[in-house]
């Protein structure tokens, strides 16, 4: 799609030729019309073609601009109009069949409605105009113009062509958008995931934790502390269903700010810290790309807490010229790994965002921790 001063150009220039074109096609039309034979008069078969010229116009300009949306409820009125021209312009060209222009009018009409009509109308329309046109030829004494016969047969077999074209290009994007429908029902589903696994999955953590103290007579104020921490992540989660709806809309916010409070988040429910580092000049980016950095660092701190608890992270995210760069690493852990169980999609999801918007993901240990770094075009 072209903006600004070119495409008004080139609007200029199409209005401009489609303009002319027509001024030509009038003038040499009138001119014909002059010299043919009956010419034009107020009297006499003259007054006939002059007559079935007005109507011919009027009904087929009215007939091609009524109704040309689809399902218009005054589509079936322009097609009765179109209908009507054809009669009109075929009776013009047995009065007038040199210069009356009558068969050219027929033509016009006649694409329009088989444009409009199911196939099986339009062939029998095609044929009935075909025989009407031989008649006339018959009627003159002469044989039927089987130049013209072919041009008709021609123009209907041409236009119920296009016609299945049309239909076929239809059918095709209505089977994208439900393929469209499809891949957001998956997304949808991949928002749900994540939002499972960085909330519920940490939350299993602090009350294992807080079972394990209670079970042993350990610190109860330990075992409170482990319970609330459960509590402020279960409604952190209801915050973060709360973002998903929201970047499903599009409305997804500045991924620094985000990756900021996954951070305080990470140092509240572990009490080691997170620091982020943010490099190159922060711009928009779009949903898709905004919700893969959101997701991934998201889901790689979710990953550092289960895996590797007592561990400290380090979040980077860097604006390049051409994409934007995610870096996630944990120091390892120094405290046992509580046994839980999980769905383990998560890197699979993360690389499939990634993937879905044409970036990369790589992930694999880094001296005694992990690393996980996302890579996608801005």
């Amino acid at each position: 799609m072209r903006f600004g001063p070119f495409a008004l150009e080139e609007r200029l220039v199409r209005t401009v030729a489609i303009t002319v074109l027509l001024i030509w096609a009038s003038v040499a039309y009138v001119r014909g019309l002059l010299h043919g034979t009956p010419a034009p008069a107020l009297h006499g078969t003259g007054l006939a073609v002059v007559l079935l010229n007005a109507a011919t116009f009027a009904l087929l300009g009215t007939g091609l601009w009524v109704g040309r949306p689809r399902g218009s409820r005054w589509r079936r009125t322009g097609n009765t109009l179109l209908l009507a021209s054809m009669g009109t312009s075929l009776s013009l060209y047995a009065v007038a069949p040199h210069g009356g222009g009558g068969y050219f009018f027929s033509m016009a009409a006649l694409w329009a409605l088989l444009m409009r009509i199911s196939g099986r109308w339009g062939l029998a329309l095609g044929a009935a105009t075909v025989i009407a046109v031989a008649s006339i030829g018959e009627g003159y004494g002469k044989g039927p113009d089987y130049g013209l016969l072919a041009a008709f047969v021609g123009l209907t077999l041409g236009a119920l062509a296009s016609r299945q074209s049309v239909l076929a290009q239809e059918a095709t994007r209505r089977a994208e958008a439900a393929n469209a429908v499809l891949a957001e029902r998956s997304h949808i589903a991949r928002e749900i995931h994540d939002i499972l696994a960085h909330s519920l999955s940490a939350q299993i953590v602090h009350l294992e934790g807080a079972r394990l103290l209670l079970s042993r007579d350990g610190d109860r104020v330990q075992a409170l502390d482990r319970v609330e921490r459960a509590r402020n992540l279960a409604r952190s989660g209801l915050e973060e269903t709360r973002r998903a709806l929201a970047t499903l809309r599009g409305e997804i916010p500045e991924p620094k700010d985000v990756i900021a409070e996954l951070a305080e988040e990470f140092y509240a429910s572990t009490g080691r810290p997170c620091d982020v580092r943010v490099t190159g000049a922060p711009r928009e980016l779009t949903p898709q790309a905004g919700l893969a950095v959101v997701r991934t660092a998201q889901e790689a701190l979710t990953n550092v807490r289960k895996h590797a608890p007592g561990a400290r992270s380090r979040v980077t995210l860097r604006y390049l010229s051409d994409a934007v760069e995610l870096e996630v690493t944990d120091t390892g852990g120094t405290e046992p790994v509580l046994e839980i169980e999980g769905g383990g999609y998560g890197l699979v999801g993360m690389r499939e965002r990634a993937e879905l918007i044409g970036g990369t993901l790589e992930t694999g240990p880094e001296g005694a921790g992990y690393r996980v770094a996302l890579r996608v075009p801005a």
